[in-house]
């Protein structure tokens, strides 16, 4: 979308792991007692006040990227010679990236109570196994990193449309949005769900990808106004 804008009619994103040097100062005002009642909607004064024990979140989540992000090559090794380890690398993210609570349950809450099904995650580890791509999927990672970020200071006009769930990894403020997205035309705060919201709650995320599909196609969106 930051490349090619033009071939892009409009943007849905679940997940926006990323920040402008505005959003950045955005970011830093909101801590100032006060400020975050002119910054921030009502609904996200929660998200505001809770920014750095998110951050403290992300931290003990985020060992992987940094092992991907650097050495995706020595982990592939590994990875692709144990199929436990594989499972294990693999299930440990169905479990805090649903609920970061289970990381204080015996079992992950990879049980039964689980929004995604046992077979679907095993499915999920298989494609990786049987095409020995972990691999590959990680390197993705140490690209990215190599990249000129400048690239991520660039606005993106297309229409933009975000769904928020709460138990995302990284959880952007609808304020911070507008620095990357001038053009944000639908933001939703979903009711339940998380990273892997595309499994856990698929109608959900569907019917909001729909809806926004529908408002691009019929013309409707303008950059000031949120449909």
């Amino acid at each position: 979308a930051t490349l090619y804008p033009d071939s892009v009619l409009g943007l849905h994103l679940n997940m926006a792991g990323f920040t402008t040097p505005g959003g950045t100062v955005k970011n830093f005002l909101s801590q100032i007692p006060g400020m975050k009642y002119f910054l921030a909607d009502k609904e996200d004064y929660e998200q505001v006040d809770n920014l750095f024990a998110d951050f403290s979140k992300i931290l003990k989540e985020s060992g992987y990227m940094h092992l991907q992000g650097t050495k995706p090559d020595t982990l592939g090794v590994a990875l692709s010679n144990s199929p436990l380890g594989l499972a294990a690398y693999i299930l440990e993210k169905f479990s805090t990236w649903t609920n970061p609570s289970w990381v204080q349950e015996q079992h992950g809450g990879l049980g039964d109570k689980h929004p995604i099904s046992k077979d679907r995650m095993i499915t999920n580890i298989m494609i990786y196994w049987i095409n020995n791509c972990i691999t590959s999927s990680m390197r993705f990672y140490k690209e990215i990193f190599s990249m000129n970020q400048d690239f991520t200071r660039i606005p993106l006009t297309m229409p933009f449309a975000f769904a928020d769930f709460p138990n995302e990894l990284f959880r952007v403020p609808k304020f911070l949005l507008k620095s990357k997205f001038p053009n944000l035309v639908s933001f939703s705060r979903m009711p339940t769900g998380g990273h892997f919201a595309a499994m856990e709650v698929p109608s959900l995320l569907a019917e909001d990808i729909i809806s926004f599909v529908h408002k691009v196609e019929d013309n409707k969106v303008s950059g000031d106004q949120e449909l």
